[in-house]
């Protein structure tokens, strides 16, 4: 190739070429323009807590749904939050530092509003919903949002450019961004790498305990058996049977997205 030739390619390359911010711009006025993005979904399957059968989860269309029956829950209790934090390495600051910690499963106290009746309280955990059609992975400019085939939605870390785009579009306010190393002391589960700052995070419902045939740590720590975990395809599992009755709801259901967080005596 001659030099005038080898001149015109890198001129090419020069002008198709962008940078980060470049990109970011880019994202930003699709996202502003109301254009969505399709969701990535990985050819991975959980390995266990199967259902029937021992297949894939695309062969058996395993769907992992968590149900919590809020009347079960001690308003005082907060072991399932904390289970969490030390199952997954979760940052835990103080003072003032403390605006920086996420929080994958939080117990939050609700109120139903009704018109000129005073209703009481309830205390329920909140947690990533795992919708069907999630806004989160539909405003990813980079898919690092994406669904899994047994419909888990995950995020790649190492393909988050920390825009906030998924935080932002979040409905029920669960994603949170990793703005502080993890320090030593809180690395308490070294089988899970420590969260990579600048990224966003999310629950997984524990999906590395998932894979290895293990129930979410914050199913097995609950004290009162509040929150129980599986396959509701498997008519034989236990949150099918819980469902059955169909007297359970979900958490903002006019979105209708989907979701597979059902509540008990909500």
């Amino acid at each position: 190739m001659s030099s005038n030739e080898q001149s015109k390619d890198n001129q090419k390359v020069e002008k198709s070429g962008f940078d980060r911010r470049t990109f970011l711009k880019m994202s930003g006025a699709l996202v502003a323009a109301g254009v969505t993005i399709p969701a990535l979904t990985s050819t991975l399957a959980p390995a266990g807590l199967a259902s029937s059968g021992s297949k894939s989860g695309e062969e058996e269309g395993v769907k992992w749904t968590m149900v919590a029956d809020v009347s079960k829950c001690d308003p005082e209790c907060t072991i399932c939050e904390e289970a969490c934090a030390d199952e997954n390495n979760l940052p835990r600051y103080e003072g003032k530092l403390s605006r920086y910690n996420p929080y994958w499963l939080r117990i939050v106290e609700a109120k139903q509003e009704v018109t000129g009746v005073d209703t009481d309280e309830i205390t329920l955990p909140v947690m990533c919903q795992m919708c069907d059609k999630p806004p989160c992975t539909h405003v990813c400019p980079t898919k690092a949002s994406f669904i899994r085939d047994d419909g888990l939605v995950m995020i790649d870390e190492h393909r988050c450019i920390g825009c906030r785009y998924c935080v932002i579009a979040c409905p029920y306010r669960v994603r949170y961004m990793i703005f502080k190393d993890t320090p030593d002391d809180q690395w308490t589960n070294h089988k899970v790498p420590k969260l990579m700052r600048g990224v966003a995070s999310k629950c997984t419902f524990c999906v590395h305990r998932i894979d290895d045939g293990k129930l979410p740590r914050c199913v097995v720590d609950c004290p009162e058996g509040a929150l129980t975990f599986g396959d509701r395809n498997d008519p034989e599992s236990e949150v099918a049977e819980l469902l059955m009755p169909g007297t359970s709801t979900v958490l903002r259901p006019n979105l209708e997205l989907g979701v597979n967080v059902f509540y008990l005596n909500l």
